[in-house]
């Protein structure tokens, strides 16, 4: 379950910063607050499901 997690988070993270990058590029609006919170959410999730598998993991590996 926690390698599946890991894998949406990853992609939940490259989706957000792709997102960001390919959307300022194409418009030339780097700092858009429209993009930031949409971009923000992506890679929060992202960065948090990471943490959240390797934390889980460490505590199965302990046990």
């Amino acid at each position: 379950m926690v390698n599946w997690i890991r894998g949406i988070s990853a992609a939940l993270l490259f989706i957000g910063l792709a997102f960001y990058l390919a959307w300022s590029i194409m418009y030339d609006t780097w700092f858009d607050i429209g993009l930031y919170s949409f971009t923000i959410v992506l890679v929060v999730f992202g960065i948090l499901g990471i943490m959240l598998t390797t934390v889980k993991d460490e505590s199965e590996t302990a046990t």
